[in-house]
């Protein structure tokens, strides 16, 4: 049995959803597939090629690990641990999700996981809400029943708590849902256009720190600022152009200015930012940004007729049109 989840790009909203502001993202054409082989072994094997690693572990094994996770949660809840310390190792994720579909019997055949990932990690492209939802559409097709979207949707947000603290909205539903959508204080809407061409994903670099700890900056600094309130205005803005087919390119400057301001975007990719602008483009930071380090992982851009090549060369950057996926996880044939 196969199943995939789409990555996503923030086109608005990121940061600024937390406290209550909307959101809008797209998913993208880049995926997490995952297969499964019944097996002989007692309980699960777990590969993930692309990144040279495996294990192996029995179901007892598996329930004792999701047990740990819960409890390091309650500890990170506690204030007892950072954000970014409740999972001990990216691959946890993916044993976690799987075990939220397992019933309180264990499987009587052992099963074979491969994992494979167009989305790196540190990208801004939500590999691990890619990685919940590819993971729980397959177990629960394989242990339990199917979920429709909205329940899915729920299950990738609690799994994700284990990375960022606390589920973030628009990365679950994104990749659940597919297309373009927005969010706003917990509602999911999908939107029925199609990004108008001129559009593109640059990767900045894998940023220094991780989704949880630019959270936590952000919300030391700025949780009682009316700055969200500029960014609902932006957001709800660019929303519009996209709708109409009106040119984003003055919206996404005016955002790209609010994440600087709260400390999200590095210097030397405020600069490449900056000799964009000076060519006709716009960009800016699409996930959690930076606030270390000289790398920012994901910008979203809109720079038709622009020589992207020469600018990203230059900044030693990649980068791709952006192409949406409008199905959401799934299982493949």
């Amino acid at each position: 049995m196969k199943a995939c989840a789409p990555g996503k790009l923030i086109l608005s909203g990121e940061h600024s959803a937390v406290y209550g502001a909307p959101a809008i993202a797209l998913a993208v054409n880049r995926y997490i597939h995952c297969h499964t082989l019944f097996s002989p072994i007692d309980g699960l094997s777990l590969r993930l090629p692309d990144a040279g690693w495996q294990t192996q572990l029995s179901w007892s094994e598996l329930r004792q690990l999701t047990e740990r996770l819960n409890l390091r949660y309650s500890q990170y809840e506690q204030g007892l641990l950072g954000a970014g310390e409740i999972l001990e190792a990216p691959h946890q994720l993916a044993l976690y999700a799987l075990s939220q579909c397992l019933t309180d019997v264990d499987p009587k055949t052992g099963l074979q996981l491969e994992i494979h990932s167009q989305l790196p990690l540190g990208s801004g492209m939500g590999s691990s809400a890619a990685l919940s939802a590819a993971v729980t559409t397959l177990g629960q097709s394989l242990y339990s029943q199917p979920l429709d979207t909205p329940e899915l949707f729920q299950r990738v947000r609690y799994c994700e708590r284990l990375c960022h603290g606390r589920g973030g909205l628009i990365d679950a539903a994104t990749v659940s849902y597919g297309g373009l959508v927005e969010v706003e204080t917990g509602q999911v809407r999908q939107l029925t256009v199609k990004l108008a061409a001129g559009w593109y994903y640059i990767h900045t670099g894998a940023p220094e720190a991780g989704t949880g700890e630019c959270v936590d900056f952000v919300r030391k600094r700025f949780s009682e600022s009316s700055i969200w309130q500029d960014f609902t205005t932006v957001t709800r803005a660019l929303s519009a152009a996209i709708v109409k087919g009106d040119d984003p390119r003055q919206l996404i400057r005016e955002n790209h200015r609010l994440l600087t301001t709260i400390g999200v975007v590095p210097e030397p990719v405020q600069q490449f930012i900056a000799a964009l602008e000076k060519q006709g483009g716009a960009a800016k930071v699409s996930g959690a940004g930076a606030v270390s380090g000289d790398s920012a992982g994901a910008l979203i851009c809109f720079a038709p007729g622009v020589d992207l090549a020469a600018l990203c060369q230059q900044g030693g950057y990649s980068f791709m049109v952006i192409e949406e996926d409008s199905e959401g996880a799934r299982l493949e044939d």
